[in-house]
């Protein structure tokens, strides 16, 4: 992703792919995310299923995310997504940090739309918080942000 592209999520954009044995409604715990995209067109391309697509992570540019369900004991699923920022030097880490950022709304709200029948057929997850992991070797950039709510990317 390059800084200054467009931030607004467009569902005819959005690929989405389900992987066996992961249905449309389920399930929810170990469902994972695999959000890649293509500079060329602007497409975006979500895979959903168990385990992650790796074979679909350009590994030169690792410009994915990837997100998964995590259910704690008696309490609210959280979606959490994961960022790799780099473990490059810090003006780099920071210039992909940045980026990430930029686009984060709008690549959320792709996951959200993309899995829209599983939020459907689970209304109670919608106010499920999320929360974004920026994956880097420089404390600065390795932390967890709290991205609200998935009703907040549900439009």
């Amino acid at each position: 992703m390059k800084v200054g592209d467009n931030m607004e999520f467009t569902p005819d954009k959005l690929e989405t792919t389900l992987i066996e044995p992961t249905t449309e409604d389920g399930p929810i715990e170990d469902r994972k995310y695999t959000l890649t995209h293509s500079d060329e067109t602007g497409m975006l391309f979500l895979d959903i299923g168990n385990e992650y697509n790796y074979s679909a992570i350009d590994q030169d540019l690792r410009d994915e995310l990837l997100g998964r369900w995590i259910i704690p004991d008696n309490e609210q699923p959280i979606l959490v997504v994961y960022a790799f920022v780099g473990n490059e030097n810090f003006e780099d880490s920071a210039r992909r940090y940045k980026i990430f950022k930029s686009h984060m709304e709008m690549a959320l709200a792709a996951i959200i739309y993309g899995d829209s029948v599983l939020f459907d057929n689970n209304p109670e997850l919608i106010n499920s918080p999320v929360f974004v992991k920026f994956d880097s070797s420089i404390p600065h950039f390795n932390n967890y942000e709290n991205y609200g709510s998935v009703k907040d990317y549900n439009n």
